[in-house]
């Protein structure tokens, strides 16, 4: 069985450990499990949000909402559910800082929602419970470093053959490879990845002061 020769990396928050320890990583589809597309494609259209209106405050980050919520990731580069690693662990680190995305999402809409003074996506949130119990908690991002994969495991984002000859030794090779992202057909234990916490404003002014 040939290995992929580079370590990769997953970003993803540490609420979710307990649950990749039961299951490995990409054991459990945790965002079907808790109904999260489910609760955006309902609370998404009650924003109001028009494509068209570039005055809205919150026009970027609702725009990509609304690609998710009108299909998934339908024509975008991955499917939601899926397992992705990057061949770069600062990558991976800024993707932790909120992932999961769909969860991201959610947050967005509850806090729209609540500027826009529409009590019924809150009150709806409730019948989401672990929806609501993950976005009431602090953000504790941190990078999952995978054990060696074997290459057969690996697929482009869109599920494509990895050009592996891309990766080759060399600085335009390790270059390209750090910000690349793959699907990883397998489950990984728990036991097998090195988890490392991810500074946050918060939690970097928690061990200044210990």
């Amino acid at each position: 069985m040939t290995m992929f020769p580079h370590p990769l990396w997953h970003g993803t928050s540490a609420h979710l450990l307990p649950m990749i320890k039961e299951h490995g990583l990409g054991g459990r589809n945790v965002m079907a499990d808790w109904r999260v597309m489910e609760f955006l494609q309902w609370a998404f259209p009650l924003l109001g949000f028009d494509d068209q209106n570039y005055s809205d405050p919150d026009y970027p980050e609702l725009l990509s909402i609304q690609a998710a919520a009108r299909g998934g990731a339908a024509g975008m580069n991955f499917v939601y559910g899926d397992v992705y690693v990057t061949g770069g662990y600062d990558k991976a680190a800024v993707y932790a800082q909120t992932a999961p995305e769909l969860l991201s999402f959610a947050r967005t809409v509850v806090e729209v929602a609540h500027r826009r003074e529409l009590t019924v996506i809150r009150d709806e949130l409730a019948n989401y419970r672990q929806v609501a119990e993950f976005l009431s908690l602090c953000p504790e991002p941190v990078v999952l470093k995978l054990p060696p994969v074997p290459v057969s495991s690996l697929r482009c984002e869109d599920g494509g053959d990895v050009p592996f000859g891309m990766f080759a030794d060399g600085v335009a090779g390790k270059a390209l490879l750090t910000q690349w992202a793959f699907r990883v057909d397998a489950v990984i234990p728990l036991s097998e990845l090195e988890i490392i916490a991810v500074p946050t404003e918060r939690n970097s002014a928690e061990s200044y002061k210990r």
